[in-house]
C-alpha cells in the first residue's frame, strides 16, 4: 500500500465545475501542484473542505493527466484537526495572514524538513494556545526570514538603527530611507532569537506592533520581493490592535 504524503495547503482555485487546481507545500517533496477532481456533492471524497489554506493534510498522489502535466491528489484526510482557529476571529485572521505570507515567499522552495516542522509546530501552538499570541505573527515572520536566507543579524547596541538593507544594527543613521528608528529597532532586538513560548514576554501596544509589523515587511520585501501584493497584514493589523 502506497504511504500517504504530508503537507499543507497553500492555495486552491476552482478549475472547471467540479475540479480544483491546488498548491501544497509538502514534507517529502516541497512545493508541488495537484489537480483535485469531484470536490462537490455530498458523497465526494475530495471534499473542498479539505483543501482550505493552511489544512495539514495527508494523502496519495496519482499519475498524471498528461505528459508534462499535475499529478492527481486523491485519497485526502487531515492531518491536523483545528481546535480553536476556525471559531475565533482574531486567530482566524492570524492563519489567513501566515497563508498568505507563505504562498508569497515558497514559490520555488525545495524540501525542507525543518522548515515544514517550524510551520506545522507554530500553526498547532497557535491553535491550541489561549492567550498571549498577539506577537505570535512577529514571531512567525522574522523565524522565516531565517528560512529564507535573511534573518536579521542581532548585534544591537543601545541607540542603534536597524539598516535594512544590510539586516543588521548600525551605530550611524543609514543614507537611505530602509532603516527602523531607534526606538522600533530596540523593540525589534527585544523579539529576535526568542523562542515561540517567550514572545509574549515582549510588551508592545497595537500600534507598537503594528508599526513593527510593517516594517519587518518592509525588511522581507526588500530580500524577498515575490512578497509585493501582500494584504492579509491589514486586516491582521485591526483585529490585533
Amino acid at each position: 500500500m502506497d504511504e500517504k504524503i504530508q503537507g499543507f495547503v497553500l492555495q486552491s482555485i476552482r478549475y472547471g465545475d467540479s475540479s480544483l487546481i491546488v498548491k501544497i507545500y509538502t514534507l517529502n517533496t516541497g512545493l508541488q501542484t495537484y489537480m483535485v477532481r469531484g470536490v462537490n456533492g455530498k458523497a465526494s471524497r475530495n471534499r473542498a473542505a479539505f483543501f482550505q489554506p493552511m489544512t495539514f493534510l495527508r494523502f496519495l498522489q496519482g499519475g498524471k493527466p498528461r505528459q508534462g502535466g499535475m499529478a492527481y491528489l486523491k485519497e485526502p484526510e487531515t492531518a491536523y484537526t483545528f481546535q480553536t482557529i476556525p471559531s475565533v476571529m482574531n486567530k482566524s485572521a492570524i492563519l489567513m495572514y501566515l497563508s498568505e505570507l507563505l504562498c508569497h515567499t515558497l514559490t520555488q522552495q525545495e524540501r525542507n524538513d525543518d522548515l515544514y516542522r517550524f510551520v506545522y509546530q507554530s500553526v498547532v501552538w497557535l491553535d491550541l494556545v489561549e492567550t498571549g499570541y498577539a506577537n505570535f505573527p512577529l514571531f512567525f515572520t522574522l523565524e522565516l526570514s531565517r528560512f529564507l536566507g535573511f534573518y536579521p543579524h542581532h548585534n544591537y547596541r543601545p541607540e542603534s538603527y536597524f539598516d535594512m538593507m544590510e539586516g543588521q544594527f548600525v551605530d550611524g543613521l543609514p543614507v537611505h530611507p530602509y532603516y527602523f528608528e531607534k526606538e522600533p529597532s530596540a523593540v525589534l532586538a527585544q523579539l529576535l532569537n526568542r523562542g515561540i513560548d517567550e514572545i509574549s514576554s515582549v510588551t508592545l501596544t497595537g500600534l507598537q506592533r503594528n508599526e513593527i509589523l510593517d516594517q519587518v515587511l518592509t525588511f522581507m520585501r526588500l530580500h524577498a520581493p515575490v512578497l509585493k501584493g501582500l494584504q492579509s497584514h491589514e486586516v491582521l493589523k485591526a483585529v490585533l490592535r
